[in-house]
Protein backbone atom coordinates (compact mmCIF):
# COMPACT_ATOMS: atom_id res chain seq x y z
CA UNK A 1 0.00 0.00 0.00
CA UNK A 2 2.81 2.30 0.79
CA UNK A 3 4.40 1.64 -2.60
CA UNK A 4 1.16 2.43 -4.41
CA UNK A 5 0.76 5.74 -2.55
CA UNK A 6 4.33 6.62 -3.38
CA UNK A 7 3.82 5.98 -7.12
CA UNK A 8 0.56 8.00 -7.10
CA UNK A 9 2.28 10.93 -5.43
CA UNK A 10 5.10 10.85 -7.98
CA UNK A 11 2.62 10.84 -10.89
CA UNK A 12 0.64 13.74 -9.33
CA UNK A 13 3.74 15.86 -8.89
CA UNK A 14 4.79 15.13 -12.49
CA UNK A 15 1.39 16.12 -13.84
CA UNK A 16 1.41 19.37 -11.91
CA UNK A 17 4.92 20.14 -13.21
CA UNK A 18 3.90 19.50 -16.81
CA UNK A 19 0.86 21.73 -16.43
CA UNK A 20 2.89 24.58 -15.01
CA UNK A 21 5.49 24.23 -17.78
CA UNK A 22 3.06 24.06 -20.72
CA UNK A 23 -0.19 25.89 -20.01
CA UNK A 24 1.20 29.33 -19.11
CA UNK A 25 3.40 29.78 -22.22
CA UNK A 26 0.51 28.66 -24.42
CA UNK A 27 -1.73 31.26 -22.83
CA UNK A 28 0.84 33.99 -23.50
CA UNK A 29 1.19 32.92 -27.14
CA UNK A 30 -2.58 32.99 -27.61
CA UNK A 31 -2.76 36.49 -26.13
CA UNK A 32 -0.12 37.74 -28.56
CA UNK A 33 -1.97 36.14 -31.48
CA UNK A 34 -5.16 37.91 -30.48
CA UNK A 35 -3.40 41.26 -30.35
CA UNK A 36 -1.62 40.90 -33.75
CA UNK A 37 -3.67 38.64 -36.04
CA UNK A 38 -1.98 37.13 -39.03
CA UNK A 39 -3.18 38.19 -42.52
CA UNK A 40 -5.33 35.07 -42.78
CA UNK A 41 -7.08 35.88 -39.52
CA UNK A 42 -8.21 39.45 -40.47
CA UNK A 43 -11.91 40.16 -40.46
CA UNK A 44 -11.98 40.78 -44.20
CA UNK A 45 -9.97 37.69 -45.01
CA UNK A 46 -7.55 39.83 -47.11
CA UNK A 47 -3.96 40.82 -46.57
CA UNK A 48 -3.89 44.31 -44.97
CA UNK A 49 -2.21 47.12 -46.97
CA UNK A 50 1.38 48.10 -46.16
CA UNK A 51 1.97 50.93 -43.72
CA UNK A 52 3.11 53.37 -46.41
CA UNK A 53 -0.19 52.92 -48.23
CA UNK A 54 -2.35 53.60 -45.18
CA UNK A 55 -0.22 56.65 -44.34
CA UNK A 56 -1.13 58.42 -47.62
CA UNK A 57 -4.31 60.53 -47.22
CA UNK A 58 -7.06 59.88 -49.74
CA UNK A 59 -8.50 62.77 -51.82
CA UNK A 60 -10.69 64.96 -49.69
CA UNK A 61 -13.38 65.23 -52.34
CA UNK A 62 -14.12 68.84 -51.40
CA UNK A 63 -15.15 71.12 -54.27
CA UNK A 64 -13.88 74.69 -54.59
CA UNK A 65 -15.47 76.89 -57.25
CA UNK A 66 -13.70 79.80 -58.91
CA UNK A 67 -15.34 82.15 -61.41
CA UNK A 68 -13.43 84.04 -64.06
CA UNK A 69 -13.03 84.79 -67.76
CA UNK A 70 -11.43 82.19 -70.01
CA UNK A 71 -8.40 83.01 -72.11
CA UNK A 72 -8.11 79.65 -73.84
CA UNK A 73 -8.80 75.92 -73.52
CA UNK A 74 -6.66 73.34 -75.23
CA UNK A 75 -4.73 70.08 -74.76
CA UNK A 76 -6.40 69.29 -71.44
CA UNK A 77 -5.78 72.70 -69.85
CA UNK A 78 -7.98 75.73 -69.28
CA UNK A 79 -6.40 79.19 -69.05
CA UNK A 80 -8.03 82.10 -67.29
CA UNK A 81 -7.15 85.74 -67.88
CA UNK A 82 -4.96 85.52 -64.79
CA UNK A 83 -2.53 83.72 -67.11
CA UNK A 84 -2.57 80.50 -65.10
CA UNK A 85 -3.23 77.14 -66.66
CA UNK A 86 -5.31 74.57 -64.77
CA UNK A 87 -5.48 70.89 -65.62
CA UNK A 88 -8.86 69.54 -66.73
CA UNK A 89 -10.00 66.20 -65.38
CA UNK A 90 -10.23 63.58 -68.17
CA UNK A 91 -13.94 63.29 -67.39
CA UNK A 92 -14.55 67.04 -66.99
CA UNK A 93 -18.18 68.09 -67.29
CA UNK A 94 -18.85 71.20 -69.40
CA UNK A 95 -22.32 72.62 -68.88
CA UNK A 96 -24.41 75.78 -68.63
CA UNK A 97 -23.80 77.93 -65.55
CA UNK A 98 -27.41 79.14 -65.38
CA UNK A 99 -29.36 75.99 -66.26
CA UNK A 100 -26.92 73.29 -65.20
CA UNK A 101 -27.56 71.23 -68.34
CA UNK A 102 -25.98 71.08 -71.81
CA UNK A 103 -24.76 74.36 -73.29
CA UNK A 104 -24.14 75.73 -76.76
CA UNK A 105 -21.30 77.90 -75.45
CA UNK A 106 -17.71 76.86 -75.97
CA UNK A 107 -14.78 77.44 -73.60
CA UNK A 108 -13.13 80.05 -75.81
CA UNK A 109 -11.66 83.51 -75.27
CA UNK A 110 -13.89 85.96 -73.38
CA UNK A 111 -16.33 83.28 -72.23
CA UNK A 112 -17.02 83.36 -68.51
CA UNK A 113 -16.76 80.16 -66.54
CA UNK A 114 -17.13 78.74 -63.06
CA UNK A 115 -14.47 76.09 -62.55
CA UNK A 116 -15.07 73.42 -59.91
CA UNK A 117 -11.81 72.11 -58.47
CA UNK A 118 -11.43 68.75 -56.73
CA UNK A 119 -9.13 69.62 -53.84
CA UNK A 120 -7.90 66.02 -53.77
CA UNK A 121 -6.48 66.08 -57.31
CA UNK A 122 -6.36 69.80 -58.08
CA UNK A 123 -8.11 69.14 -61.41
CA UNK A 124 -11.09 71.00 -62.79
CA UNK A 125 -13.97 68.49 -62.74
CA UNK A 126 -16.68 70.85 -63.99
CA UNK A 127 -16.63 73.94 -66.18
CA UNK A 128 -19.89 75.86 -66.11
CA UNK A 129 -20.00 78.39 -68.96
CA UNK A 130 -21.77 81.73 -69.25
CA UNK A 131 -21.86 84.71 -71.60
CA UNK A 132 -22.09 87.01 -68.58
CA UNK A 133 -19.84 87.60 -65.62
CA UNK A 134 -20.43 85.11 -62.82
CA UNK A 135 -20.41 85.96 -59.11
CA UNK A 136 -17.28 85.15 -57.15
CA UNK A 137 -17.46 82.04 -54.99
CA UNK A 138 -13.83 81.36 -54.09
CA UNK A 139 -10.92 83.78 -54.05
CA UNK A 140 -8.18 83.44 -56.62
CA UNK A 141 -5.76 82.66 -53.78
CA UNK A 142 -7.85 79.57 -52.98
CA UNK A 143 -7.19 77.97 -56.37
CA UNK A 144 -3.82 79.43 -57.34
CA UNK A 145 -2.09 76.45 -55.73
CA UNK A 146 -3.73 74.19 -58.34
CA UNK A 147 -2.20 76.10 -61.27
CA UNK A 148 0.33 74.23 -63.38
CA UNK A 149 3.67 75.90 -62.74
CA UNK A 150 4.57 78.16 -65.63
CA UNK A 151 8.19 77.52 -66.48
CA UNK A 152 10.50 80.51 -66.61
CA UNK A 153 13.29 80.91 -69.15
CA UNK A 154 16.85 80.16 -68.10
CA UNK A 155 19.11 83.15 -67.70
CA UNK A 156 21.60 81.71 -70.21
CA UNK A 157 19.88 78.95 -72.16
CA UNK A 158 22.85 78.51 -74.50
CA UNK A 159 25.08 77.58 -71.56
CA UNK A 160 22.93 74.77 -70.21
CA UNK A 161 23.47 72.19 -72.90
CA UNK A 162 22.80 68.49 -72.63
CA UNK A 163 19.08 68.90 -71.97
CA UNK A 164 17.89 67.72 -75.35
CA UNK A 165 14.40 68.27 -76.70
CA UNK A 166 11.65 65.72 -77.01
CA UNK A 167 9.69 67.57 -79.70
CA UNK A 168 6.45 67.12 -77.75
CA UNK A 169 3.82 69.88 -77.96
CA UNK A 170 4.18 72.56 -75.30
CA UNK A 171 1.58 75.18 -74.39
CA UNK A 172 3.30 78.55 -74.50
CA UNK A 173 1.70 81.59 -72.85
CA UNK A 174 2.86 84.96 -74.20
CA UNK A 175 2.03 88.03 -72.10
CA UNK A 176 2.99 91.56 -73.10
CA UNK A 177 2.64 94.87 -71.31
CA UNK A 178 2.05 97.73 -73.75
CA UNK A 179 2.70 101.47 -73.34
CA UNK A 180 -0.07 103.45 -71.62
CA UNK A 181 -0.56 105.53 -74.79
CA UNK A 182 -1.62 102.44 -76.76
CA UNK A 183 -5.10 103.08 -78.26
CA UNK A 184 -7.59 100.98 -76.34
CA UNK A 185 -9.36 99.79 -79.48
CA UNK A 186 -6.17 98.59 -81.22
CA UNK A 187 -5.26 94.93 -81.63
CA UNK A 188 -1.82 93.58 -80.74
CA UNK A 189 -0.12 90.82 -82.72
CA UNK A 190 3.02 88.68 -82.63
CA UNK A 191 5.00 88.52 -85.86
CA UNK A 192 7.58 85.72 -86.27
CA UNK A 193 10.20 84.72 -88.77
CA UNK A 194 8.51 81.33 -89.17
CA UNK A 195 5.33 83.10 -90.35
CA UNK A 196 7.15 85.09 -93.02
CA UNK A 197 7.17 88.13 -90.72
CA UNK A 198 3.47 88.72 -91.26
CA UNK A 199 2.61 91.70 -89.03
CA UNK A 200 -0.69 90.01 -88.09
CA UNK A 201 0.48 86.42 -87.66
CA UNK A 202 -0.74 85.79 -84.09
CA UNK A 203 -3.51 87.96 -82.66
CA UNK A 204 -3.39 88.45 -78.91
CA UNK A 205 -6.30 88.90 -76.49
CA UNK A 206 -6.61 91.94 -74.28
CA UNK A 207 -6.55 91.11 -70.57
CA UNK A 208 -6.77 94.63 -69.20
CA UNK A 209 -5.85 98.18 -70.21
CA UNK A 210 -2.13 97.42 -70.47
CA UNK A 211 -1.81 93.67 -70.97
CA UNK A 212 -2.40 91.25 -73.83
CA UNK A 213 -2.04 87.48 -73.69
CA UNK A 214 -2.25 84.46 -75.97
CA UNK A 215 -1.53 80.73 -75.79
CA UNK A 216 -0.16 78.65 -78.64
CA UNK A 217 1.19 75.12 -79.18
CA UNK A 218 4.82 74.72 -80.19
CA UNK A 219 7.01 71.64 -80.26
CA UNK A 220 9.79 71.64 -77.69
CA UNK A 221 13.08 72.66 -79.24
CA UNK A 222 11.41 75.13 -81.61
CA UNK A 223 13.38 78.37 -81.83
CA UNK A 224 12.17 81.52 -83.56
CA UNK A 225 12.46 85.30 -83.74
CA UNK A 226 9.47 87.51 -83.01
CA UNK A 227 8.23 91.07 -82.51
CA UNK A 228 5.04 92.70 -81.29
CA UNK A 229 3.04 94.87 -83.66
CA UNK A 230 -0.31 96.61 -83.88
CA UNK A 231 -1.04 95.27 -87.34
CA UNK A 232 1.73 96.79 -89.47
CA UNK A 233 5.47 97.28 -89.41
CA UNK A 234 4.97 101.01 -89.09
CA UNK A 235 3.34 100.30 -85.73
CA UNK A 236 5.84 97.60 -84.68
CA UNK A 237 7.46 97.77 -81.28
CA UNK A 238 10.45 100.02 -80.57
CA UNK A 239 12.89 100.12 -77.69
CA UNK A 240 13.39 102.87 -75.07
CA UNK A 241 13.44 106.31 -76.67
CA UNK A 242 11.87 104.93 -79.85
CA UNK A 243 15.13 103.24 -80.91
CA UNK A 244 14.91 100.33 -83.34
CA UNK A 245 15.90 97.03 -81.67
CA UNK A 246 16.69 93.51 -82.80
CA UNK A 247 13.89 90.92 -82.86
CA UNK A 248 13.27 88.95 -79.70
CA UNK A 249 14.43 85.31 -79.52
CA UNK A 250 12.43 82.47 -78.01
CA UNK A 251 13.05 78.74 -77.66
CA UNK A 252 10.53 76.19 -76.48
CA UNK A 253 11.72 73.94 -73.68
CA UNK A 254 10.64 70.50 -72.49
CA UNK A 255 7.67 71.34 -70.28
CA UNK A 256 3.90 71.07 -70.09
CA UNK A 257 3.48 74.85 -70.05
CA UNK A 258 6.00 77.62 -70.69
CA UNK A 259 5.51 81.34 -70.18
CA UNK A 260 7.09 84.40 -71.73
CA UNK A 261 6.50 87.88 -70.32
CA UNK A 262 7.56 90.94 -72.31
CA UNK A 263 7.26 94.73 -72.15
CA UNK A 264 6.89 97.02 -75.16
CA UNK A 265 8.49 100.41 -74.48
CA UNK A 266 7.26 102.26 -77.56
CA UNK A 267 5.42 101.77 -80.85
CA UNK A 268 6.96 102.76 -84.16
CA UNK A 269 4.06 104.99 -85.22
CA UNK A 270 4.42 107.02 -82.04
CA UNK A 271 7.32 108.67 -83.88
CA UNK A 272 6.11 110.98 -86.64
CA UNK A 273 9.26 110.13 -88.61
CA UNK A 274 8.71 106.35 -88.45
CA UNK A 275 9.01 104.75 -91.91
CA UNK A 276 5.84 103.52 -93.58
CA UNK A 277 7.49 100.36 -95.00
CA UNK A 278 5.05 100.47 -97.92
CA UNK A 279 1.99 99.93 -95.71
CA UNK A 280 2.00 96.24 -94.91
CA UNK A 281 -1.60 96.03 -93.73
CA UNK A 282 -3.27 92.88 -95.09
CA UNK A 283 -5.73 93.19 -97.99
CA UNK A 284 -8.28 90.76 -99.43
CA UNK A 285 -5.83 90.09 -102.28
CA UNK A 286 -2.83 89.66 -100.02
CA UNK A 287 -4.06 88.60 -96.53
CA UNK A 288 -0.61 87.52 -95.31
CA UNK A 289 1.97 89.97 -96.63
CA UNK A 290 5.60 88.83 -96.42
CA UNK A 291 7.82 91.59 -95.15
CA UNK A 292 11.31 91.55 -93.73
CA UNK A 293 11.53 94.07 -90.88
CA UNK A 294 14.46 96.46 -90.82
CA UNK A 295 17.61 95.69 -88.83
CA UNK A 296 16.76 92.01 -88.59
Amino acid sequence: MTARLYRFAVLLVAAVAVGLAGVQPFGQTAARAAALPTPDETASGETPPPLEATATPSPSGKIVRFAGQILDERAGFVFFTTGDGFRLDPAVKIDDAAKGGPTTLRPVTRTYARASFDTGTGNVVELALSSRKLPDEAAYEDVKKFAVALSTPYANPDLRGGEGFSGKPVLVVFTVEVPPKTPFTDEVYIATDVSGWSATAIRMDRVDALHYRVTRDFNSGTKFLYRYTRGSWQSAERGPGGIETKPRVFQVRNADIQSKNDVVDNWGDSDQFAPDLNGVLPTPFNPVPIVTPPHR
